[in-house]
């Protein structure tokens, strides 16, 4: 077996760093003797979770569910940018990679226990593995998190409903998991980041096909993280309790309450009166938040790309590629960065918004005339199109401002007629997923440390109902591109960086070429936080993302 080192990250995110605030490019709060108190919060972001939505597949708290579950593998933030770092251990303390590059072994931190005391071993991993590919699994979930595992051997056959369990999963002992893959995946620690374990102990009493509705996430939500579930109070709070034998050492904090906001202006008036110790904060607020003497602002690129996602199920239109170009080629999306992003952010041609994986790749440029006559060459008749519903389920006021630059762009440049309707998470999810009678939407998809996010998304085969379709599973349009496809079957099986990333360079070509989504920006998000809280770390990135925050070190004033 052959060692493999996992940092190669941690440069590609210092370009980043431009698009961090001057006054405050990675604040830190000061040590304190303090302990006990508990932390109260409003873990939202521009994004769409509230906290009736309870398992961990359901949205993009991720920073939230990683105070009750822990992943074999995560971040560290990088100390230059406040984004994503290295890779690093969580539950698994190192992994190599066979020399046929077939198997990948993890190691397992010795002498981890669940909640409720009972071991966690290996049997866990393999079972959250199972889990999330169990094609009983809701299929309304968003199990982009299982995308990692399309490629171990044996899940076909699994997913088929022929065997009970992956083949390619191999518990070797309570302390080492081996996954056997039909080609190499290069990416794999990477990928798995977001993949939480779970308590087979406790889930494989429950039916998958009603796992998201049973009542244990709501009553006794047992993880390995550093807090403990206490109670939940629907549409309002949820209560942490801190875990006396978390692996990493006991939470200084004696508990964590997560409060319900119904927007991100409601939580940071909270906030303001002293109610709350952190919560996300949109970009044009960031300046007054700074001159706050009991704030500190942490800044961090969002890891998430604003894209436009046209319907060809309800505007026929939407599936002619010149008429997506003209929607991209209307918009001066520089000047909304620079005008209502107050200059954080930077454009991306694809879904891609590192460096070392769009390099080279051109875009369609803003370019009134350009639109125009790629309208003309569409054949599209704007008269017939009527007003097409634009919607978002961002609620704040900066991405209603957003919208409305874009709307007014294409209303002058294009005769394009728009209806903005922003729309609580719920509602917009059950337009957009379950119903598919979204036309014309504002949103985010997280563009990840690596190449491989793109398989969720744009993948033929990727098994991520939000991706390539993108709409209600029973509607005709389907994204698929053979060359796309390609790419992302090749991408993961190269060792080699740089071979590696000209293939995904490549795979950015054909996402600017195609724009199956209309891709925007990426932007620096924000988080505000309370000088009462102390040795904390957090990063805005995708709802929290995956990267270790050192959470049990975390002190309050009292």
């Amino acid at each position: 077996m052959t060692k493999r080192t996992l940092s190669r990250w941690s440069a590609a995110f210092l370009g980043l760093a431009l698009l961090l605030p001057t006054a405050a490019a990675v604040p830190a709060t000061a040590q304190s003797p303090a302990a006990g108190g508990t932390l109260v919060g409003a873990w939202m972001g521009p994004c769409c979770e509230p906290i009736d939505w309870l398992t961990p597949w359901d949205g993009d708290t991720e920073h939230w569910y990683d105070k009750i579950y822990s992943r074999l593998t995560t971040y560290e933030v990088d100390p230059t940018t406040n984004g994503y770092g290295k890779l690093i251990g969580d539950l698994a303390d190192t992994w190599e990679v066979s020399d046929d590059q077939l198997t990948w072994t993890f190691h397992l931190h010795p002498g981890i226990t669940w909640h409720d005391g009972v071991p966690f071993t290996a049997n866990d991993v393999a079972f959250s593995f199972d889990l999330a590919m169990n094609p009983k699994l809701d299929p309304t979930l968003p199990v982009q998190h299982g995308d990692p595992l399309q490629t171990i051997s044996g899940v076909k056959d699994y997913k088929a409903g022929t065997t009970d369990h992956i083949a390619g999963v191999k518990v070797v002992d309570d302390n080492t998991i081996a996954l056997t893959f039909d080609k190499p995946n290069a990416l794999f620690p990477d990928a798995i980041s977001e993949l939480f374990i779970f308590p087979q102990h406790e889930l494989s009493k429950l039916d998958p096909a009603t796992l998201k509705t049973n009542d244990w996430w709501k009553t006794k939500q047992i993880g390995t993280g550093p807090f403990m579930w206490k109670a939940y109070t629907p549409g309002q709070s949820i209560e942490l309790a801190a875990n006396p034998n978390y692996f990493k050492g006991a939470p200084k904090l004696a508990g964590i309450i997560r409060r319900e906001f119904s927007d991100p202006a409601a939580a940071l008036l909270a906030f303001d009166n002293g109610e709350i110790d952190f919560t996300y904060l949109t970009a044009d607020e960031v300046a007054r938040e700074s001159q706050n003497a009991n704030a500190t602002v942490f800044p961090g690129p969002s890891g998430v790309d604003n894209f436009l996602q046209c319907n060809p199920n309800t505007v026929a239109a939407c599936g002619n590629s010149d008429f997506r170009h003209a929607l991209l080629a209307a918009i001066d999306r520089q000047n909304i960065v620079d005008n209502l992003y107050g200059g954080n952010g930077k454009l991306v041609p694809c879904l891609y918004s590192l460096d070392h994986l769009n390099h080279g790749v051109t875009g369609q440029a803003y370019d009134p005339q350009v639109a125009k006559d790629l309208l003309a060459k569409s054949g599209v008749d704007v008269s017939t199109l009527g007003t097409i519903n634009f919607d978002t389920y961002y609620t704040d006021q900066l991405s209603g401002n957003v919208m409305a630059a874009i709307a007014q762009s294409w209303k002058d440049t294009l005769g394009i007629d728009t209806q903005i309707e922003q729309l609580d998470g719920d509602t917009w999810t059950t337009k957009f997923y379950k119903k598919g009678e979204s036309q014309l939407s504002f949103a985010g998809g997280a563009n990840g440390p690596t190449g491989e996010r793109a398989r969720g998304y744009f993948h033929s085969n990727s098994a991520y109902p939000g991706g390539n379709n993108g709409w209600a599973g029973d509607k005709p349009y389907h994204y698929a591109n053979p060359k796309m496809d390609e790419l992302l079957d090749t991408g993961p099986t190269l060792f080699d960086q740089a071979a590696q990333d000209a293939d995904y360079q490549q795979a950015c070509q054909v996402m600017a070429d195609d724009l199956p989504w209309i891709f925007l920006w990426e932007t620096v998000r924000y988080h505000v936080v309370s000088n009462k809280l102390h040795n904390v770390i957090i990063t805005p990135a995708a709802g929290g993302g995956s990267y270790y925050d050192a959470v049990e070190t975390w002190t309050k004033d009292q």
